[in-house]
């Protein structure tokens, strides 16, 4: 009997298959590799860009404010410049706030910026009888520093959350003792009614701090330093004048109508196929070329301190 003919592959058909499907794997692999490679890459580009975005806001919403209720020149009622004790520095040492506006510019270093300004409280803190001008007592809706507020609202010095301003009139009183009865040390300058509210006063510090191979960025409220962001290259602050002019040292800070804000942050993670050697200009201070693998993000805003008031 004849054996039917064999229909199989030969060994050397196999091996070819075998070759040129590995060659098409590869292939594709290479291109699944690349497109992921690439995408990847346009996430941290996304991501870096949305977390610059969020800093510059964040800073924003704080310097638009600066001032508010408490001039260019905060003033205790009765004429004293403010003073606050700094207990987020070692020493807790009492400094002074002769202006709302305090720049410093570091020749060849990222910059500084101080604010001071008013902030409500949540649950607002209101006035349930009317204070009198001369009084140093004042009634108030509820006891600060308690739920359901916050437990450092208004404190007695030495903290530096010490100071309120009323919505009603400029100048600012230091707390002797809060309760459902607020002892101020100062008597009103002035008469304030039933549901004035009552706000504290804050100073603020933006500042970067050397951190790993990079910076950190921090918001010292002068009872501690929050940390904003672990990765920023870059802090340059300009200041718009009420003659136009743009400076990055104001010679009158009681002038300055906006601040221009500048940050270069840094993505988090490097990507081997990049090379930074970018130059970025913040300010009057150039930053880079780097040439190293990590990305970069430049933002930049113009807010106007709506609040500050020429003298």
């Amino acid at each position: 009997m004849k054996r039917a003919p064999c229909d199989g592959m030969s060994l050397v058909e196999l091996l070819v298959a075998m070759a040129i499907a590995s060659l098409v794997g590869s292939m594709i692999l290479q291109m699944v590799i690349g497109f992921q490679s690439r995408i990847l890459a346009e996430v941290g580009r996304n991501d870096l860009q949305d977390r610059a975005e969020r800093l510059i806001r964040f800073l924003s919403s704080d310097i638009r404010a600066a001032a508010f209720l408490l001039g260019p020149e905060p003033l205790v009622a009765g004429g004293p410049p403010l003073a606050l004790v700094h207990d987020s520095l070692p020493g807790d040492p009492l400094e002074e706030l002769p202006l709302s506006i305090l720049p410093v510019d570091a020749a060849g270093d990222n910059d500084q910026l101080t604010i001071v300004k008013t902030v409500s409280f949540s649950p607002p803190l209101l006035l349930t009888q009317p204070g009198l001008a001369g009084e140093t007592r004042l009634v108030v809706n509820r006891r600060p520093n308690r739920s359901p507020g916050s437990s450092r609202e208004l404190l007695p010095a030495p903290e530096a959350i010490s100071h309120f301003v009323l919505d009603n009139q400029r100048g600012c009183y230091a707390v002797q003792s809060a309760d459902l009865t607020l002892q101020v040390s100062q008597a009103l300058v002035a008469d304030a009614p039933v549901c004035t509210e009552v706000l504290g006063v804050r100073a603020l510090t933006y500042l970067l701090e050397p951190y790993a191979d990079s910076n950190r960025l921090r918001r010292d409220d002068f009872t501690s330093r929050e940390i904003l962001d672990d990765a920023v290259d870059g802090l340059q602050f300009e200041y718009l004048l009420g003659d136009g002019s743009v400076t990055s040292q104001p010679a009158r800070p009681q002038n300055i109508r906006g601040v221009r804000i500048n940050l270069l942050v840094r993505d988090e993670r490097p990507d081997r196929a990049y090379v930074n050697d970018t130059v970025y200009m913040l300010g009057n201070r150039s930053y880079g070329p780097f040439h190293d693998h990590f990305r970069r993000c430049l933002v930049t805003e113009l807010v106007e301190v709506k609040n500050h008031g020429l003298l």
